[in-house]
């Protein structure tokens, strides 16, 4: 089978969250007995030098090269490089709307720059001529309603990463939608009168998928439909939760090359102290404990992912021996407050603004627990990460973080905490069970568990390739 995918984010090359990592190892998964695609756009600063191939390929269809307008000349500007990455092709869209960006979010002209890369994958799937046409968010939605419009169509494939961020543009803006050589009707897409990508692609994707089955359950109703929720219910018979894995090569402490030392379960003890101790050097700050627990966080400081609530809990639960490290950016005052913490606090707290792949897996090697506060979670890949690198997981009881860590006393074990979304009790609760669990027998039974849980894309694969047969059989 070849598939195509069509994102904006792919690591190494472009990362701003989980899209970039799950796709990553997806289509790792995917090309050791499929032929997989990836296009992506090519901004100015890349994670990582592509290897490339020397091979172009058109933005452009032929049939719509002799259109006279602002879009056409634009895409017959832009062309796909070919290059190749661990047995499996990527293309990307060399144009002057991504190449000064040193970044592939929160610019200017988002609504077009996003719509030429989608009309620019669409040609590419019928330039290949792939089985699959597989888009992921708003930013490449609309190719679903070009395929779906198109004359000889590819069965499609769409996944919602998170609903929150739908690309919704006033009409005034996106007319050109109506032009060649998109020739969509947009009435359709309206959503509180504005052209809403992310619509477009849940009304004319084939199949629908994110990325775990408990944040399946949230969208179809109201908060976390994010007022979409009516069209995936819709689609219900076509929308599938399939949970994410990860990259077992990437993320394994026994082979990583990233954090200090090497570990499994069976000395996992004395590596999370090596790595702590080591991590606490790099720090700065030699003189924490070794004997503390130390909790990790990792992600974008927004109001999605709950810090907010940590916050308040860490003022009210002053009197736990947790120290804290972590890693992020984002919304400024919540970068500020961290620092305020990271200053004024030393001995408990540590920040680091920005984001750092390294230190990331520094941090997993070296916490005790790791915490992820979020509102709400469509999927979470840090909790996976932690489990295999033997960090105790404390969640929030949402989306993917429901389906992947589990706290109950009918349990054979516990493989993490769990509490109850933006509330500072439960939360505190959450840290003082940890306190107890640190300095328990019980400890050493969690976290045996949790390291030799599986999970890795062998079987997220095998539930793809049956939304795959699904958007193939049953063509809109």
């Amino acid at each position: 089978m070849k598939i195509l995918h069509a994102s904006a984010e792919y690591f190494p090359y472009i990362k701003m969250g989980g899209l970039a990592d799950m796709l990553a190892s997806l289509t790792k998964e995917q090309s050791k007995t499929e032929e997989v695609y990836v296009a992506l756009p090519l901004i100015g600063k890349l994670g990582k030098s592509p290897h490339w191939t020397g091979k172009e390929f058109p933005a452009l269809l032929p049939q719509d090269d002799k259109i006279d307008s602002l879009v056409v000349s634009v895409l017959k500007a832009s062309r796909f490089l070919e290059a190749e990455e661990s047995g499996l092709k990527l293309y990307f869209f060399q144009s002057d709307l991504f190449q000064t960006l040193d970044s592939i979010y929160g610019h200017k002209e988002e609504h077009f720059r996003f719509a030429m890369f989608s009309y620019a994958c669409y040609a590419l799937s019928q330039i290949l001529k792939v089985d699959v046409f597989h888009a992921h968010d708003w930013h490449t939605a609309l190719s679903l309603a070009l395929q779906k419009d198109s004359a000889l169509p590819i069965p499609t494939v769409f996944t919602i990463h998170n609903l929150a961020y739908q690309g919704d543009h006033p009409f005034w803006m996106t007319g050109f939608l109506k032009e060649e050589p998109f020739r969509l009707i947009t009435s359709p897409f309206d959503h509180d009168g504005k052209c809403n990508y992310m619509k477009a692609g849940i009304l004319s994707a084939n199949q629908i998928t994110t990325v775990s089955p408990g944040y399946r359950e949230e969208t179809l109703s109201e908060p976390n439909g994010f007022g979409l929720s009516y069209c995936l219910r819709q689609r219900t018979l076509d929308y599938s939760g399939i949970l994410n894995g990860i990259d077992t090569e990437e993320w394994n402490p026994k082979i990583d090359k990233r954090i200090f030392q090497t570990y499994s379960f069976l000395d996992w003890k004395e590596g999370k102290l090596k790595n702590k101790r080591e991590l606490f050097q790099e720090m700065g700050r030699p003189s924490l404990p070794l004997d503390a627990p130390l909790v990790g966080l990792i992600g974008r400081l927004t109001y999605q992912k709950g810090f907010p609530t940590f916050l308040q809990t860490f003022t009210e639960r002053r009197h736990l021996p947790h120290r804290y490290v972590v890693l992020g950016s984002g919304d400024p005052e919540m970068e500020d407050a961290f620092f305020q913490l990271s200053e004024t606090l030393p001995e408990v707290f540590y920040f680091y603004k920005g984001y750092n792949e390294s230190l990331a897996h520094k941090i997993e090697a070296a916490s005790d627990f790791f915490l992820m506060p979020s509102l709400f979670e469509p999927c979470g890949l840090n909790q996976m990460y932690s489990h295999t690198y033997g960090s105790i997981p404390i969640v929030s009881r949402v989306g993917g973080l429901r389906d992947t860590v589990e706290e109950s006393n009918l349990l054979k074990f516990k493989t993490g905490i769990v509490f109850e979304p933006n509330d500072t009790s439960s939360l505190g609760y959450a840290l003082e069970r940890a306190k107890d669990l640190f300095q328990s027998q019980e400890r050493e039974i969690v976290v045996k568990n949790i390291m030799n849980l599986d999970w890795s894309w062998k079987k997220r694969k095998l539930e793809y390739d049956l939304v795959y047969t699904k958007a193939i059989e049953l063509k809109i």
